[in-house]
């Protein structure tokens, strides 16, 4: 997810990614966005360009995407402060939800897709219901800016961090944020394990930091890698936690035994996103803009998944989908039934989403 850089170097960075942009929408128009795979055929995306909002006249940044759990939509942040909830089965737009005044970073749907959080620089943390159309249900301000939000696994709570030592436990209806402090500043990710026992939380330091979400309570503090973790996730119903960080690794650590499993050098880029694919796969991507499919259980990188012209910042998988969005103003959908077929495709041409 979205996590990394202050508004005016996103700005710059997102110049520089439109000019990129509007040299290669000629060749995107006339070559398939093909993905090379080590030792299988290549894959093809699908790729998307949000319509903009307001005076916009450019397709926005994707900044967070998060996939409903039930499998039936996407919500998609744009740095326009919108959030498109898209169909996933026709990727048409159904709304679009306004209420943000800076760019948002975190979007996370609830355990039964009918509540999505999100969060971002402005400080606000809006809970949008989708049983009302996603109206806004809450609005929970005075927060800093957030970098990273999830609910908890049976959804009755949520947990946030953002740039400072401080990570919130805020209770669903929203009347009480209880807190407590991390041994890091600038913190980027949180994730609670399945049993709701362990929560990782991951910034500046390299070390993952796992506490009791009950009590605050540290229980392990291992150092795994030597520059800021980017994203965490769990596989689900394990115990075992994935990172990624900038030094270009996907570690897997078991939080139960407290032990390091893998450390999988993927790139000599950052690696910013994770999403989760199956029980032994993940998708991770960052600068080097190539998404790369990883055997948690083996530590080996099974695919490269390549079309995208610009830093991949965030990953969500639903519904036998993959889908990635960037600095290079597109979001991309990649089938995961291409992981396991050896027969090669053509890829669908860019499109503007229908709103």
């Amino acid at each position: 997810m979205p996590r990394c850089v202050s508004r005016r170097t996103w700005i710059a960075t997102a110049t520089t990614a439109m000019i990129a942009v509007s040299t290669a929408d000629v060749l995107l128009a006339e070559t398939p966005a093909i993905a090379n795979a080590l030792g299988h055929p290549s894959f093809p995306s699908r790729v998307i360009r949000l319509e903009p909002i307001g005076d916009r006249t450019s397709p926005p940044l994707v900044t967070a995407v998060a996939a409903d759990p039930r499998g039936e939509l996407l919500a998609a942040a744009g740095d326009d402060f919108g959030i498109r909830i898209i169909d996933v089965a026709t990727l048409k737009v159904q709304h679009t939800l306004k209420g943000h005044r800076d760019l948002i970073r975190t979007l996370s749907f609830d355990n039964t897709g009918d509540s999505l959080v999100s969060a971002g620089n402005d400080g606000q943390l809006i809970l949008w219901d989708r049983k009302r159309s996603f109206e806004i249900g809450q609005r929970m301000q005075g927060t800093p800016a957030l970098a990273c939000v999830c609910f908890s696994p049976d959804g009755t709570k949520i947990a946030a961090v953002g740039f400072d030592p401080k990570v919130f436990i805020i209770g669903a209806v929203g009347n009480e944020t209880p807190k407590f402090s991390c041994d890091c500043n600038d913190l980027r990710s949180i994730a609670y394990r399945d049993d709701m026992r362990v929560l990782a939380v991951g910034g500046r330091s390299g070390d993952l930091h796992l506490f009791d979400p009950q009590s605050g309570n540290l229980i392990a503090e291992p150092h795994l890698h030597s520059a800021r973790i980017r994203d965490i996730a769990f596989h689900p119903h394990s115990n075992n936690v994935i990172t990624v960080a900038e030094d270009g690794v996907v570690t897997v650590y078991d939080t139960l035994n407290q032990k390091k499993i893998h450390s999988i050098a993927v790139t000599s880029g950052r690696l910013f996103a994770i999403a989760t694919i199956d029980s032994q796969h993940i998708a991770v991507a960052g600068s080097d803009n190539v998404i790369h499919i990883v055997n948690t259980d083996t530590g080996v990188i099974r695919h490269r998944l390549e079309g995208h012209v610009g830093t991949v910042s965030t990953l969500t998988a639903t519904g036998g989908s993959l889908f990635s969005g960037g600095y290079d103003a597109t979001l991309r959908r990649w089938s995961l039934d291409e992981l396991h077929r050896s027969d090669s495709r053509i890829a669908e041409g860019t499109f503007p989403i229908e709103r």
